[in-house]
């Protein structure tokens, strides 16, 4: 069974009810894990009240609590996480392709290892199937989700609306699609999603690989230039240039991309060569 089918089907038969305590919903080896760690944390407690030392033990009890919030926010973000990858309601994943998902998953699995540090906070820690060692903090377990929104269909209606105003002679497209998809992609980093995720039933970087397969090839375009980080258009204008592209054809079907112009022109150079040769071949031949 695939990893996204047993992500679905946890969710789906979430083994845990609504009483669960936050520090059961992480398996059993965890909630062992936890339960000696905060035996040892009230141990620490009860010894320093016992001398007390009221400072140390505010400080043990400060400990405990702060373990609870954690945990308590560990178990939220394993309900959104269920959310935002389809489990339990029937529907499909909303996290874009963008996000590493190697963590989330097997952490969501009961598959992470439960620590603390030395600030006493737990700290979760994932072996990847290539052995790879991932930890984080509860907290920074979030911090790089990308989830899908209604980006897909502001696109998508922007392309349809210059389809509509195809057949309006000499009038304009009465928007400026430059600044449109400048403004679209920067929205909440959305261009992670327009980079990485099928936007009207098309991949950008499917398209994006054809386009430029055989520079790719020639090594003109390394493979660190395929990944989504480097079309991040602080620094790059690929990306706007293709969704650009895409409205631009939508509103004029005549219109050629950068891309297509550049293999139109060199198709044209080939031909004439071709018949440059031919021409010369017959000459000889007389």
């Amino acid at each position: 069974m695939s990893e996204d089918k047993r992500i679905k089907k946890y969710f789906e038969n979430m083994p845990y009810g609504n009483d669960a305590k936050s520090s059961e919903i992480h398996g059993k080896a965890n909630q062992q894990i936890a339960n000696g760690y905060v035996a040892s944390l009230l141990a620490e407690y009860d010894k320093h009240m016992a001398d007390g030392n009221k400072e140390m033990a505010a400080h043990f009890d400060a400990a405990i609590k702060q373990l609870a919030r954690d945990f308590d926010n560990a178990r939220e973000i394993k309900k959104e996480l269920g959310v935002n990858l389809g489990g339990g309601v029937g529907g499909k994943s909303v996290m874009s392709h963008y996000t590493d998902l190697r963590f989330d998953k097997a952490w969501a699995l009961e598959e992470a290892v439960l620590s603390f540090d030395e600030n006493m906070r737990p700290v979760w820690t994932v072996t990847t199937p290539e052995g790879k060692e991932i930890t984080k903090r509860t907290e920074d377990i979030t911090e790089n989700w990308v989830v899908r929104g209604d980006e897909e269909n502001q696109y998508m209606k922007m392309q349809q609306d210059a389809v509509k105003q195809r057949n309006t002679i000499g009038e304009p497209l009465d928007f400026d699609i430059d600044w449109t998809v400048d403004n679209m992609l920067a929205n909440n980093d959305a261009w992670k999603i327009f980079a990485s995720d099928k936007i009207g039933g098309r991949y950008f970087l499917q398209d994006y690989v054809l386009e430029n397969q055989e520079a790719i090839q020639n090594g003109e375009i390394p493979d660190e230039m395929l990944h989504p980080d480097s079309f991040n258009p602080e620094f790059d204008t690929r990306l706007h240039q293709h969704y650009a592209g895409r409205l631009r054809k939508a509103f004029d079907e005549n219109y050629q991309t950068p891309a297509e112009a550049r293999k139109a022109d060199e198709l044209i150079a080939r031909t004439k060569q071709q018949n440059t040769g031919e021409t010369n071949t017959e000459n000889t031949q007389v």
